[in-house]
């Protein structure tokens, strides 16, 4: 279906040679063309070409929609003007969806099954039948490692999907993603020791490291280094140097710059964020729902669990779990009204089902793959996790269990004997997804009126 769209397009286009450059920006693919005299507009009888063809003098320019990027991916590097396309409209936020949007088939399956063993585990908790036999069942851990699987490996997805973009060596970025999956290395940084590389200090959280966005960043680095090295390196050498150099500087790079970084998080981040919780709930609240999901992109949320931990041996419950669920609705609910405005039917399914999966403690879809596509709504996400925050900081709504990532299948956590704690949480959980939701709809209807409506088959 997708190389009939390719080809349909490019017989609109009037062949590939036909083209001079290809910009992406803002969901539209755009072609300029040599000569607008080779455009064969019998391609636009086909019901999967929908394009706006402008012509002004000897400009000529084909524009397509192309929200999941489907057209700009396979025609990059095509043209006289190869590397100049993105210049003024590039988007690190864009960039990183655009790396996670070919891994969501793979997220989106494991995580079904995650929300299936968490309803069962649930069920299982407030059942009043004996059912721990199924829980402890190595049939159920095998459904549940095969749930986690894809997550767990997602540092080695991320840096293989990064290289294939960038058009780097996808095998050294594989190797550079899974260099904390070594067995040694995570006993190594098990935490029972300090850990010093070069003389300074790593921090004891692997999972930092295998962030991914400094996966990204680290294979960005990479392909950046392997055409500088190949473009002067012998010929008897060639593919063999720049790999070398990567493995050999640039992963002990990222190291020494990332270990003081987590180490310093871990000496005064920490403190503080547990000093502004005790002492100013309303406004921690408030400001942890707006930047959880920040948190998450750059591995800081790992420091919460000490919080979390503190906090219900201290109070009996958290309002950092609370928090965390208004900032996961908040990207629930941009990813809704994305679906809702998108005119891209694979658009609009990614959007339903991250939609969904993130309602139910999944939010990697929805945060990498549709609300970072598009500033508004990742910015409205956020508001709808302040939104969120800040009623819950009012009320003190707090979680009385620990949970991963909290959602609406663990509200029950949230339940207060002779209180109204749940009541108050879902009025919360309605609250930011509402409010990013609407936020997001109302500016992508903006965005609609300046320009970005559905695409017609025009000569201007």
């Amino acid at each position: 279906m997708h190389n009939t769209q390719i080809e349909n397009w490019l017989k609109l286009a009037g062949g590939k040679e036909n083209i001079k450059l290809v910009e992406h920006d803002k969901g539209t693919t755009t072609l300029a063309l040599k000569e607008s005299t080779k455009l064969n507009m019998s391609a636009l009888t086909s019901a999967d070409v929908v394009a706006n063809v402008r012509v002004t003098g000897e400009q000529c320019h084909l524009v397509i929609r192309d929200e999941s990027s489907l057209i700009y991916n396979a025609l990059q590097g095509v043209g006289e003007e190869e590397g100049t396309a993105l210049q003024n409209s590039f988007s690190i936020l864009h960039f990183v969806s655009d790396v996670f949007r070919p891994l969501m088939p793979a997220i989106l399956g494991a995580a079904v099954i995650k929300i299936i063993v968490a309803i069962i585990a649930l069920m299982d908790t407030y059942s009043s039948a004996d059912s721990s036999a199924l829980m402890d069942s190595q049939t159920f851990t095998i459904f549940r490692i095969i749930g986690d699987g894809v997550f767990y490996v997602l540092p080695i997805l991320v840096a293989i999907s990064t290289a294939y973009r960038l058009k780097s060596n996808i095998y050294v970025a594989a190797s550079i993603g899974g260099l904390m999956f070594y067995p040694e290395m995570t006993m190594l940084m098990s935490g029972e020791k300090e850990v010093h590389f070069l003389g300074l200090p790593l921090v004891s959280q692997p999972a930092f490291y295998s962030t991914p966005i400094w996966v990204i960043l680290t294979i960005c680095a990479a392909a950046f280094l392997e055409r500088v090295v190949e473009r002067w390196s012998p010929k008897f050498s060639k593919g063999m140097v720049a790999p070398f150099l990567t493995l050999l500087i640039l992963v002990p790079l990222v190291l020494m710059i990332l270990g003081p970084v987590g180490t310093w998080i871990d000496e005064y981040l920490l403190e503080a964020l547990d000093s502004l919780v005790a002492n100013a709930p309303v406004l921690s609240v408030m400001l942890l729902g707006a930047v959880f999901s920040l948190m998450l992109i750059i591995g800081l949320h790992y420091w919460l669990i000490a919080i979390i931990i503190n906090e219900m041996v201290m109070n009996g419950g958290s309002m950092v779990i609370a928090a965390m669920l208004v900032a996961i609705v908040g990207q629930a609910g941009a990813a809704f009204a994305n679906g809702i405005r998108s005119k891209e039917p694979t658009s609009r399914r990614l959007a339903f089902w991250a939609t969904g999966t993130a309602l139910l403690g999944v939010v990697e879809p929805a945060l990498y793959a549709v609300n970072m596509r598009k500033r508004s709504s990742f910015y409205a996400a956020l508001l709808g996790g302040v939104a969120g925050g800040l009623y819950f900081g009012l009320l003190s709504v707090k979680a009385f269990a620990m949970v991963g990532n909290p959602s609406l299948v663990s509200l029950p956590l949230f339940i207060e004997e002779g209180g109204l704690n749940l009541l108050h949480t879902c009025i919360g959980v309605v609250i930011a997804f509402g409010v990013s939701g609407g936020l997001t709809y109302w500016m992508a209807g903006k965005g609609q009126e300046r320009g970005q409506g559905s695409p017609k088959a025009s000569i201007d």
